[in-house]
């Protein structure tokens, strides 16, 4: 469930002058179960991101609480913390990530990766200590959603790229989108930042898959309403026993770096 919360950007350095960006931000969302086809009956918690930039790249702070309940009445709370770097070409990449569950250290990943973006690259997680090969064509976090922007805006309706965002220790997942048709700008509920809030978008779809798995059936799929400037103004994560919905709350702006 960590990944699905990381959205993932080919090289702005390739990208033309007029290209999409994303406006620095920090939104808080609202998680709701949606529908059930397990054991899972309620889901209550919030998501709190900030996505700036700084002179070197991106960084991704992102705070995950909720809790599960179950048919047994049984209830988790999980926490999970996630930050990272990521440089404005592209090429190198530092993540952090804490899973709690009721109180108590699940799992704790760090490391650093780095790309060619004709090579593939490698990551090096210190904890655990373990390396992995990243294959050619991968991006960074940030990367896959400028990606998206730029295919969107250019009238593109479908894109596959393996993103590795460090989450896991499973390596890259090869992601395929589906890019719907331009939807004009909606109004700004309380909190949200009209600047920001009501701006054109589009649906998108995204289904996630492992690289060696060659079933066909996505680990987990999601959708969003994917704003021009960046902003995610709503999510659905779809598993196979459960869907969850992630309602945006409040957004601000982030200051841009003065480099």
């Amino acid at each position: 469930m960590k990944r699905v919360f990381l959205l993932a950007f080919v090289l702005l350095s390739a990208l033309p002058a007029s290209a999409q960006t994303i406006a620095p931000h920090r939104a808080a969302y609202s998680l709701s179960l949606g529908a059930a086809r397990g054991d899972v009956v309620g889901i209550e918690g919030v998501l709190a991101m900030d996505w700036a930039e700084v002179c070197e790249g991106w960084t991704i702070a992102q705070r995950l609480r909720f809790r599960m309940s179950e048919s047994d009445g049984n209830s988790v709370d999980t926490e999970i913390v996630f930050s990272s770097f990521e440089t404005h070409d592209g090429k190198g990449y530092r993540f952090s990530l804490r899973t709690t569950r009721d109180g108590e250290l699940i799992e704790e990943l760090r490391g650093r990766a780095s790309l060619d973006p004709d090579k593939g690259g490698s990551a090096e997680f210190s904890v655990p200590e373990t390396t992995m090969d990243l294959p050619p064509g991968t991006l960074f976090p940030t990367a896959h959603a400028l990606l998206l922007l730029n295919l969107a805006a250019g009238g593109e309706k479908q894109i596959s790229r393996a993103v590795f965002d460090g989450a896991t220790l499973e390596g890259a997942l090869d992601v395929s989108a589906l890019i719907g048709n331009l939807l004009p700008p909606q109004e700004s509920a309380a909190n949200i930042a009209p600047s920001l809030g009501s701006r054109p978008s589009w649906r998108v779809r995204m289904a996630y898959f492992n690289t060696d798995d060659q079933s066909g059936t996505p680990t987990y799929e999601t959708s969003m309403r994917m704003l021009d400037n960046g902003v995610a103004a709503d999510y659905t994560f779809e598993y196979p026993e459960f869907t969850m919905k992630a309602k945006l709350e409040r957004l601000e702006p982030l200051p841009r770096p003065r480099c």
